[in-house]
């Protein structure tokens, strides 16, 4: 069972925040800025904004083979785990000079980032506010998948179980809860009965 953080917009964008200002002072200035897609869209597009970049560019290393050229490139991502996918990015770069920026690290990662947020010293699966109805909904589905029918409830002590904390959902996002099993009923995936004043839920077949 892994561990799940959920992290909220106004944390996230305080990484931006400080990533970006570290940038200034350290009077880098690039002239494009190249985000991996996805976790990267968010963070590009906030110190672009900061920085004075028109030039943002995408890059999917699991697709992406084409070379971005640049003179001077900030890449950028929203996590650094064991710094892999940054190295591969890395070699699609073609630039006078290439710094790299993220807004989080495992302290154990073999490469460290030019400008970082933060660190986490043991790892954990960050939910991050643009993953957040994607990966929640991965985990509502596998419970769904292991019983036939579930309470609303019996959900939220199975989110627990699975190693995220419902209150960590509900205090950092009030209500989302019941609004990602709407989102997931209005897509067809999941419908709900209702018995004796108590809500259930299941897959629909």
């Amino acid at each position: 069972m892994g561990e799940y953080v959920i992290l909220s917009w106004t944390y996230v964008d305080s990484l931006c925040r400080r990533v970006a200002f570290d940038i200034l002072r350290d009077n880098y200035k690039p002239t494009s800025v190249v985000a991996l897609a996805k976790g990267g869209l968010f963070v590009g597009s906030i110190l672009s904004d900061y920085l004075a970049v028109e030039e943002l560019y995408t890059v999917d290393v699991s697709k992406d083979e084409k070379i971005i050229e640049g003179k001077r490139v900030l890449l950028v991502d929203d996590f650094v785990n064991t710094g892999a996918t940054m190295k591969k990015a890395l070699r699609v770069i073609n630039a006078d000079e290439v710094r790299t920026a993220s807004l989080l690290m495992l302290e154990k990662s073999e490469f460290i980032p030019d400008y970082l947020g933060d660190y986490l010293s043991d790892y954990k699966w960050i939910i991050f506010p643009w993953n957040f109805v994607e990966d929640v909904s991965k985990l509502l589905i596998d419970i769904l998948r292991e019983e036939r029918e579930v309470s609303q409830s019996k959900l939220k002590r199975q989110l627990a179980e699975k190693g995220l904390n419902p209150l960590n959902l509900e205090v950092t996002f009030p209500g989302r809860f019941e609004e990602i099993l709407k989102v997931l009923e209005l897509k067809g995936v999941v419908e709900k009965t209702l018995e004796g004043g108590r809500t259930y839920w299941r897959l629909r077949e």
